[in-house]
């Protein structure tokens, strides 16, 4: 909107997109600093708001929230001048990575004051944000003419996942509410799910903290195992991000995933995921009525409640792919309205902005992934959780080679 109303009165906005380190030495880094410095103050604040509305909304106070927010800004300023320095990123080691692996050792390491975790606890809003973003850069046609086969993907991953979770979990005789909660973690959209699944069905808190551990650190794994599969097995991007986003287990870890492979793999990712995401509703709803109907009276307890069906689904649904849809349309008939020019300098804008954002989400993964968090889960549900996920990484590269 910002880059809209600057093409509008006639001053083309570009200042976002120098708010990202080029390669140094090769542009000299204390010269782009020195000339680009409010850039970054733009930059901190457009996502202090953009990001702050949410997490207010949430219970976290505007000022602990800017407090925290500016010193992961910091720290993802510092990351994203490593990840440019030319040599490494040659090796491929780029922002990602170092995001990654600062973000374990500082995670696994110290004790974070609260103020910062009210910021990395709801990782979330990063890549959320991040993908609503994505979506005024994907063009209205090419979610149409993908969406279905991503919608497709995306219910027959859910369906093996849930088979899989159910048939080995009663085998091995695991709580038919920890079961629910398992599934969903491994295969609908990681914590998001686990958490909702677990509240329809009455799951015990520690067994959604429990599958919650199994999704950081699971998500974590494939963030580096996914992309080496993809490079090893030669696929294309687009195919490469269609398997992460129907194998990889949350939207924060699997953007971090498809980021490694490419911003086409990104696209793909997205219309995926965002499909299982959608998902969620469909299995509360499921899930919430077997609990009501069997466990409960099996149980003796009281039913929750007469909830409507809308109210329900409503309320599970994920808000956030209804704006990636109006981002999509508007910046569509914005970029196809206002001509090449603006088209460039809104999509350089935007992926700036997107590069903070995916800093700031890898950064958070890594600081809340703590391995301690591990040692209470019990060898049943790390099994039951594991043949989950390689199912689902086994069915989405079929699903992903034979539909993209």
């Amino acid at each position: 909107m910002i880059v809209a109303l600057a093409y509008w009165i006639g001053t083309p906005f570009d200042v976002l997109q120098t708010s990202v380190p080029k390669p140094w030495p090769k542009v000299d880094l204390g010269s782009q600093f020195h000339e680009h410095w409010p850039s970054y103050v733009v930059t901190w604040l457009i996502l202090l708001i953009l990001t702050s509305i949410p997490a207010v909304q949430m219970g976290i106070s505007m000022g602990q929230y800017a407090a925290g927010f500016t010193v992961l800004f910091a720290a993802a300023t510092f990351i994203l001048i490593l990840g440019s320095q030319q040599t490494l990123k040659t090796d491929g080691l780029e922002y990602p990575f170092w995001a990654l692996v600062i973000g374990v050792v500082i995670g696994n390491l110290t004790r974070l004051p609260s103020f910062v975790t009210s910021v990395t606890a709801p990782s979330e809003l990063f890549i959320k944000t991040s993908i609503v973003l994505l979506g005024a850069n994907l063009p209205f046609t090419i979610i149409a003419k993908s969406g279905l086969k991503g919608f497709l993907e995306a219910a027959i991953i859910v369906a093996v996942g849930f088979a899989v979770s159910q048939v080995l979990g009663r085998w091995m005789r695991v709580e038919d509410r920890y079961l629910a909660v398992i599934g969903a973690g491994a295969s609908v959209c990681g914590v998001s799910a686990a958490i909702a699944v677990g509240n329809s069905v009455r799951a015990k808190p520690r067994q959604i903290g429990y599958v919650v551990s199994l999704v950081v650190v699971y998500g974590l794994i494939l963030i580096f195992v996914l992309p080496a599969l993809v490079r090893g097995l030669h696929l294309n991007p687009t195919v490469g991000g269609a398997w992460i986003g129907g194998s990889e287990l949350a939207d924060a870890s699997g953007a971090a995933a498809a980021q490694l492979v490419g911003d086409e793999a990104v696209k793909s990712f997205s219309l995926v995921k965002l499909s299982r995401d959608v998902l969620i509703s469909l299995v509360c709803l499921v899930f919430g009525a077997i609990a009501s109907a069997v466990w409960d009276r099996r149980e003796g307890l009281q039913p929750n409640g007469q909830t409507s069906l809308g109210k329900v689904v409503w309320a599970r649904f994920p808000k956030f792919v209804l704006a990636f849809l109006a981002a999509s349309l508007l910046s569509t008939w914005w970029q196809a309205t206002s001509g090449k020019s603006f088209g460039t300098d809104f999509t350089n804008n935007l992926n700036a902005l997107r590069t903070w954002l995916f800093t700031l989400t890898f950064l958070s993964i890594g600081l809340n992934t703590r391995f301690r968090d591990m040692r209470d889960v019990t060898g049943k549900a790390v099994a039951v959780f594991t043949c989950t996920v390689l199912a689902n990484v086994i069915v989405g590269y079929l699903l992903a080679t034979l539909l993209f």
